[in-house]
């Protein structure tokens, strides 16, 4: 099923005309803190190519949120960012972002979400993962998947950077800016061009063909290389080189005392789609073949199904 993207009248603060109207900057600056009704800015958190985001406090709920501004080029928005917002708060899953609302005025465009205060994966792995801890992990980030999968949607940029820990070690996914419905057909403008991380993205996102749950999988595989060791399995020293190896080069062995994980990496980073773990639930499957699922698995609450 695949949901439409326009459910303005679900958004919270739509109704409150005072909530994310009046939206300005303190200059020309594109680095200077924006004006936004409802709520007091702190510092900037983070920056991409089209939006800035900023910690900021909620002035009438109370606590704290992350406001993910456009920045004015980018202000009038556009699928991408309608499906950042719509696609999260269509999902019931305490491993997806929460989204609290989308915005604009005044030529400005912004989305307010929970604030995640544990970092990203990316600090976990280089600090140094389990094999156990790597399990629960990747279960956290298989119940993300299969939520938005049942939801008729491919997140399509899975990598440790989109994967956040709340304070209570929770794992995240976050940012659907590139979440496409399933059965989308890709086209790359160019060969070998990827939509999405070319570390983490499926093979087949290098050429055309239908997006599918099994490309999520690939790039949680990839994770699941790099939480057990150190690094992804195809690190490449260009793109194009990276792009070549996912294509064509045989999955890394696993050093002798992750031996069990073996079996699983290479489901999951098979270079053909069908012979994959079709989705997040597939892949929750497969755990739970590993390891019973009643074990008890270190890691934050909520992280089994």
């Amino acid at each position: 099923m695949t949901p439409a993207l326009s459910s303005s009248a679900r958004h919270p603060g739509h109704g409150n005309p005072r909530r994310g109207q009046a939206i300005g900057r303190h200059g020309d600056d594109a680095l200077a803190a924006p004006c936004i009704d409802g709520y007091r800015l702190k510092r900037r958190i983070g920056a991409g190519r089209m939006a800035i985001a900023w910690l900021a406090e909620d002035v009438a709920r109370g606590g704290e949120v992350v406001l993910k501004v456009l920045r004015r080029e980018h202000a009038r928005g556009g699928p991408s960012f309608m499906q950042e917002f719509a696609v999260p708060f269509a999902l019931d899953s305490r491993h997806v972002v929460r989204v609290d609302g989308q915005f604009g005025g005044a030529g400005h465009a912004a989305i307010a979400m929970e604030y995640l205060g544990g970092g990203d994966l990316g600090a976990l792995i280089r600090r140094g993962l389990s094999g156990d801890a790597a399990l629960s992990l990747l279960r956290q980030a298989a119940l993300a998947l299969d939520a938005t999968h049942r939801h008729g949607f491919a997140h399509g940029d899975v990598k440790p950077a989109n994967l956040l820990l709340r304070a209570s070690g929770e794992l995240v996914l976050v940012d659907f800016g590139l979440a496409r419905p399933l059965g989308t057909v890709h086209a790359p403008s160019q060969p070998g061009i990827v939509v999405g991380t070319p570390r983490y993205a499926a093979p087949e996102l290098s050429q055309a063909g239908p997006v599918t749950a099994a490309a999520d999988v690939y790039s949680l595989g990839a994770v699941l290389h790099e939480m057990l060791c150190g690094k992804p399995p195809f690190p490449g020293d260009t793109v194009m080189e990276v792009v070549c190896q996912h294509l064509v080069a045989p999955v890394p062995r696993l050093p002798a005392g992750l031996a069990r994980f073996q079996p699983l990496v290479d489901a999951m980073l098979a270079k053909q789609p069908g012979e994959r773990p079709r989705d997040g639930q597939a892949v929750l499957d497969r755990i739970d073949l590993m390891q019973d699922a009643a074990s008890p698995y270190p890691g934050p609450i909520g992280a089994r199904k």
